[in-house]
């Protein structure tokens, strides 16, 4: 199969977490904002490094892994 490389998955998900940071209330800062994409994006890629090239092939693993990501930035964005 095609492989899916992790520079792909992160601009995915920067991607997505620009959608989910655009609908964040609007009591939020900018520097906030900021603060929970970089976090979110250190993340990802912290659990990027830790799958095998073989789980990163898998729809599933990938589908989990953006959703945790997402789900992680956006309880930030409820903390703040």
């Amino acid at each position: 199969g095609c492989m899916i490389l992790r520079e792909d998955i992160l601009s995915e998900l920067e991607k997505e977490l620009g959608d989910l940071l655009a609908d964040a209330p609007a009591n939020l800062s900018e520097s906030a904002l900021k603060s929970i994409q970089a976090e979110s994006i250190g993340y990802a890629e912290h659990v990027l490094n830790a799958l095998t090239t073989q789980e990163l092939q898998s729809a599933g693993a990938y589908n989990r892994f953006v959703e945790s990501t997402l789900a992680h930035a956006r309880m930030k964005m409820h903390w703040r």
